[in-house]
């Protein structure tokens, strides 16, 4: 597992910001309009994902397409001014019964302690896709277990357009300055482009990214919803 940076000599950072997710391109896909402007503003943006994603081509062998992912992670983390990114491994459409099976929990707390974030993202509980509802279930229970007092908010992944009404508080970060460095980074996942789901994905993502921010007064924003 890798360990997350420890915080430079002399710098004074605002706080740590945490995103916990499924796989390599969630973060930028949900938050990562948002990650960049924290990384702008002063925070330290840390990344935490549960798989390497090699689901996505099963006709690769596991460790290539792993290494693939975990190099455009960090190229992505690189170009939205983060302080580095942590893989699991878990397997996919088994992450709860692989995270008990392998007694990560532990390990897990320890890189959230060093991170201390004052804010977490991660899925939402009713995510279409079974790893994102099994991160947020994951990420819920460390919570209560460590009795965090970190802000924890989730984002949208799969319901791109919130078909569910919410009664969560909502969180609406501005992301006009920051959206051309959330395309670039999904950019340099080349092992996605020729999946079309993807791709698709980001597209419907970049809409809802703009019609987010005219109802908020602004060219682009993220909207978050508030757990604890």
């Amino acid at each position: 597992m890798a360990k997350p940076k420890s915080k430079g000599k002399g710098i004074k950072s605002k706080g740590s910001v945490l995103v916990i997710c499924a796989h390599s391109d969630d973060q930028v896909i949900g938050p990562g309009g948002a990650m960049a402007k924290y990384a702008k503003e002063g925070y330290e943006v840390h990344t935490i994902i549960l798989s390497f994603g090699e689901g996505s081509h099963p006709y690769f062998r596991r460790e290539i397409i792993s290494k693939s992912r975990i190099k455009e992670a960090q190229r992505a983390d690189k170009i939205i001014g983060g302080k580095g990114v942590t893989f699991l491994g878990l397997k996919e459409l088994q992450f709860e019964k692989d995270f008990d099976k392998r007694a990560i929990a532990n390990n897990f707390k320890k890189i959230i302690r060093k991170i201390k974030p004052i804010k977490i993202f991660t899925h939402s509980s009713d995510d279409a896709f079974p790893d994102h509802r099994a991160t947020f279930a994951i990420v819920l229970k460390l919570y209560k277990e460590m009795k965090l007092r970190a802000e924890l908010y989730t984002f949208e992944v799969w319901h791109l357009f919130n078909l569910k009404k919410r009664k969560n508080p909502k969180l609406v970060v501005d992301t006009s300055e920051t959206f051309k460095l959330k395309k670039k980074a999904f950019n340099v996942f080349k092992s996605q482009k020729n999946i079309i789901f993807v791709n698709l994905l980001f597209f419907l993502t970049q809409i809802k990214d703009l019609l987010s921010g005219i109802k908020n007064n602004t060219k682009y924003a993220e909207i978050f919803y508030k757990v604890r």
